[in-house]
């Protein structure tokens, strides 16, 4: 979750640095390695004393539009697959989706709302992990793009994807 802030940041930060982007300017598209570290410590639904490594590689699509108005419309997609072991050797492939779409207001350009649609599935030797949410979100953005506050409104949930008041991962190391 806090990779996928950091992509918003980024695209805030791009559309605040060059002013109006408009449709034509086309997606940009980022692909490169990432890895986590996910341990029972954290995720209550990993067997005890699970520490479970993994790398992969993610692509991630965005699009930053300005209408006429000066509303900014930010969609990204981020997919993300790879493997992992734990330290007993056991063996795992992994998955990992994001979508969301946040718009701002004429109003209020700093704040932008919007959905966003998270999962993460491990499956492997010794045990599975499957979680995810469908959330409203809410970011708040100051003049260079950093990130003021974020909340999440959860609509639909299930395993134990994040904290929903803090937006801390907790079964969710993407």
């Amino acid at each position: 979750m806090r990779k996928l802030v950091v992509v918003m940041a980024a695209a805030i930060a791009l559309a605040v640095g060059i002013g109006t982007v408009s449709a034509a300017g086309g997606a940009d598209v980022h692909t490169r390695t990432v890895s986590f570290v996910l341990s029972s410590d954290r995720c209550p639904n990993l067997d005890p004393r699970t520490t479970i490594t993994g790398t992969g590689t993610e692509k991630s699509i965005s699009n930053v539009r300005t209408d006429q108005s000066g509303v900014m419309t930010i969609e990204n997609n981020t997919h993300t697959h790879g493997t992992a072991t734990d330290r007993d050797g056991n063996t795992y492939v992994f998955n990992y989706s994001n979508q969301f779409r946040i718009t701002n207001s004429t109003a209020d350009p700093s704040t932008f709302t919007g959905t966003m649609n998270d999962s993460f599935s491990l499956a492997g030797d010794a045990q599975n992990l499957t979680n995810g949410f469908h959330a409203g979100v809410t970011f708040e953005f100051d003049q260079s793009g950093n990130i003021v506050s974020a909340s999440f409104d959860q609509n639909q949930a299930h395993g134990d994807p994040i904290d929903f008041s803090t937006g801390t991962a907790i079964c969710d190391p993407l």
